[in-house]
């Protein structure tokens, strides 16, 4: 009988192809089995397919999902105003203009996106001086007003900044939940007087610590947080995903902020500066931007005045090391101002800087969502699509898509 040899060898190619396979956090752990898997991403031909099936892999993040986009635009009477549009298609061609929820039903209305849920559509709103706060699912068009919270005023001698820094689902709890940051500053002599408030009164030297707050829908209450974290300090993208809010700080260096719903537990990340100086001479620092890039948290950086961007994948949170640089896309013949999300199928949303052009009766400028498209086979951009929506002034500061794009269940 003859006797069959045993391969105990595995093949390279095969094993880079299982390997690529992996997610992000397996495959960092695997550098330890086994000394060249510690070095993969040294390896171009790795990288490429490693990136080229992260791409690919359908995620359920984005099952029945839209894309929602906030356009705050100014109009022809020179007022400030914004929409919400519902996009659909591949090429985002089809747009339905969404009518916003009672509270909110103002004349020229300026209301923020604070947040989204991919659990079954619901949005966070807050009208421009965030006295409203509203919950609403555009697909059963269930309003709930936010109440206010006691922390909201703590002395008619102290103004309150709010930042709100997420809103997101608690699958443990089957609870919404609203995170968020109250800062205090005391009044200055100016508003003291238009006030008619003594100045005496600030002679007392009372200082008042930042608060942190939690609301739950499931209670309809704010709840204070025993919590020292660090705060947003981006103020463009703040995002949720599984359950986790995320936000940037950079008040010594760039720091990744993760708060869990259910637990309370929160985790810092720091991020490496992924991108390589390009010019020498380049006197501009870097910039960056957090999104989540197929149900995995992704860090775009770039130069400002620039079109060139790396996008790094975190691994595993609270782990600095486990951050991978995955891409490079650009340069591109056109100003990008930033990106501003990202979908299905590798899309990043970037808000692309108008060409002034003349109209007549003085120059207006066009705006729009620009969406790079990552190609499967060589996880390079493959496709650009270039959404126009409405018109605002030049120099405006709030222009088309100044907000975000958010996904949300199809509706």
């Amino acid at each position: 009988m003859a006797v069959r040899k045993v391969r105990n060898h595995i093949p390279q190619d095969l094993a880079l192809l299982v390997l690529s396979k992996l997610p992000l956090k397996s495959l960092k752990r695997f550098g330890c089995v086994h000394k060249p898997w510690s070095l993969l991403f040294e390896n171009q031909y790795f990288i490429t397919m490693f990136g080229t099936n992260f791409i690919s892999i359908s995620h359920s993040y984005y099952d029945d999902t839209s894309l929602i986009l906030h356009q705050v635009v100014y109009n022809k009477s020179r007022r400030t105003v914004s929409y919400l549009h519902l996009l659909s298609s591949q090429s985002f061609e089809n747009r339905l203009k969404l009518d916003l929820p009672t509270p909110l039903q103002q004349e020229d209305p300026i209301f923020y996106i604070r947040g989204s849920s991919t659990n079954n559509g619901t949005l966070c709103l807050s009208n421009a001086d965030d006295s409203t706060l509203v919950l609403w699912n555009p697909t059963t068009d269930e309003i709930v007003v936010i109440p206010s919270s006691p922390m909201e005023s703590v002395s008619p001698y102290w103004s309150t900044l709010i930042s709100f820094h997420g809103f997101g689902y608690d699958r443990v709890r089957d609870d919404y939940k609203i995170i968020r940051c109250l800062d205090y500053f005391p009044l200055s002599e100016r508003d003291l007087f238009y006030l008619n408030l003594p100045e005496e009164a600030q002679s007392e030297k009372i200082f008042y610590d930042n608060v942190w707050e939690i609301y739950s829908l499931r209670c309809n209450t704010w709840e204070k947080l025993d919590v020292n974290m660090l705060s947003d300090t981006n103020q463009h993208i703040l995002y949720t995903n599984d359950g986790i809010c995320h936000w940037l700080n950079n008040d010594d260096r760039l720091w990744l902020v993760s708060f869990d719903l259910s637990s309370y537990v929160y985790f810092t990340t720091s991020t490496p500066i992924t991108i390589p100086t390009r010019d020498a001479n380049f006197k501009y620092g870097m910039a960056a931007q957090s999104v989540v890039l197929n149900g995995s948290i992704a860090l775009i950086s770039w130069y400002p005045k620039t079109t060139t961007f790396d996008i790094s994948i975190l691994g595993e949170l609270g782990v600095s090391e486990s951050w991978t640089k995955l891409f490079t896309i650009g340069p591109f013949p056109f100003s990008i101002e930033r990106p501003i999300g990202a979908g299905r199928n590798g899309d990043i949303f970037f808000k692309k800087k108008g060409v002034s052009m003349e109209m007549g009766f003085e120059p207006l400028e066009f705006a729009g969502l620009f969406v790079l498209r990552m190609d499967l086979e060589s996880a390079r951009v493959s496709g650009a699509v270039m959404v126009v929506f409405g018109v605002c002034y030049a120099g405006a500061a709030a222009l088309v898509c100044c907000c975000s794009a958010f996904l949300a269940r199809s509706i």
